[in-house]
């Protein structure tokens, strides 16, 4: 069914389009002296020489609808999207820490959690990435999917031996296990029961195992190159070029400014900058190919969308108010709209040019 299957490309993509994460680091204590109270500046993640900062407000949440434009049929809403963030106290494991790494840690926990549901369909995804004062990993990123369809994923960055790498793992059903609770009974009374076959069920699929390859530096997962994006808005940046890490797939991503205007949502009015988007094959590092880079793939990594899509920030804190862009669905190709409800720990920057009308 074309519809079923339009939704199942918005919602099972949704927490992408929003991603974001925010927090601060605190300052260690001087031998002797007391903790000092958190400090509620922006947290800046560090991605070395000439390669912009990234920088997280420390507590804040966002609120969207989704919605697929069908024309004659009309708007409908699909399914809502929360995006939240927290700063935790991180306790150092055996994994190196990272160089000037102070006794007193915190760690940056991002989510976006995608639910929906269209007809048949449902899906409940979330997406999170934690960013770590540590080598390896320095960014683990995973992707949980329940609903009518069941999967998970796990993207760790880092250094280890002093190169930068990626280790990246899947879950797929299992095929001819022994586990009994993996049979199911046959209709048929004369027949035993047998090993399902590519059911949906999450208790089905096992871990796969993990492949490390080495990667360039500097390398984003998809959370953490949103953030870059709002960042580039936020300290008024033209554009930024890095490289995304996208499963095992690495893309070499530009962002540019665009046009500027005003958004209405259900948030209120915002001034708003559109941020583009242009992507083209990257090569890993120590791969000897020739010309990969310049292989014509359609993008379909950050954002997790086919074809074009627009991002409109606010722009001088680069909080996304909407995000609009194309979803192919068999033979035709839909709308895919995602507004802001409602915002909290934003900026103070984050203003609505119109506030919305109170509620009776």
């Amino acid at each position: 069914m074309i519809l079923t299957h339009a939704a199942r490309l918005a919602l099972a993509t949704l927490a992408l389009l929003v991603s974001a994460a925010y927090a601060s680091w605190q300052s260690a204590p001087e031998a002797g002296e007391s903790a000092p109270p958190l400090q509620r500046g922006p947290f800046v993640m560090n991605r070395g020489p000439d390669r912009l900062a990234v920088r997280f407000p420390r507590d804040e949440e966002l609120q969207y609808s989704v919605s697929i434009a069908l024309g004659v049929l009309g708007t409908p809403t699909v399914g809502k999207v929360t995006m939240s963030s927290k700063v935790e106290p991180f306790t150092p494991t055996d994994a190196p820490l990272l160089e000037g790494a102070q006794p007193t840690l915190e760690q940056v926990l991002v989510s976006a959690v995608a639910e929906g549901s269209y007809a048949v369909y449902s899906v409940k995804e979330v997406i999170a990435t934690r960013v770590l004062p540590q080598l390896f990993p320095r960014l683990e990123h995973t992707t949980t999917q329940t609903g009518s369809e069941n999967r998970r994923r796990e993207l760790l960055i880092g250094r280890r031996d002093d190169a930068p790498i990626s280790t990246y793992r899947s879950d797929g059903h299992c095929k001819g296990c022994k586990e009994r609770k993996h049979f199911v009974e046959s209709t048929w009374p004369w027949k035993d029961a047998a090993h399902c076959d590519g059911c949906k069920r999450g208790e089905h699929r096992d871990w796969r195992d993990p492949r490390t390859k080495e990667i360039p530096e500097g390398v984003l997962d998809m959370v953490s190159a949103v953030m870059l994006a709002r960042t580039m808005v936020e300290q008024g940046r033209s554009e930024v070029q890095f490289t995304l890490l996208d499963r095992e797939k690495l893309w070499e991503v530009e962002l540019k400014r665009g046009r500027r205007g005003r958004r209405k949502v259900s948030a209120g009015e915002y001034d708003v900058v559109e941020v583009l988007l242009g992507a083209r094959a990257g090569v890993a590092a120590g791969d000897d190919s020739k010309g990969q880079g310049e292989k014509k793939e359609e993008f379909v990594g950050l954002f997790g969308m086919h074809g074009s899509i627009s991002i409109w920030m606010h722009p001088e804190s680069g909080v996304p108010v909407a995000i609009t862009g194309l979803v192919p669905a068999g033979p035709v190709t839909l709308d895919v709209v995602v507004e802001l409800i409602r915002a909290r720990g934003a900026p103070e920057s984050f203003r609505a040019v119109v506030k919305p009308p109170a509620k009776r």
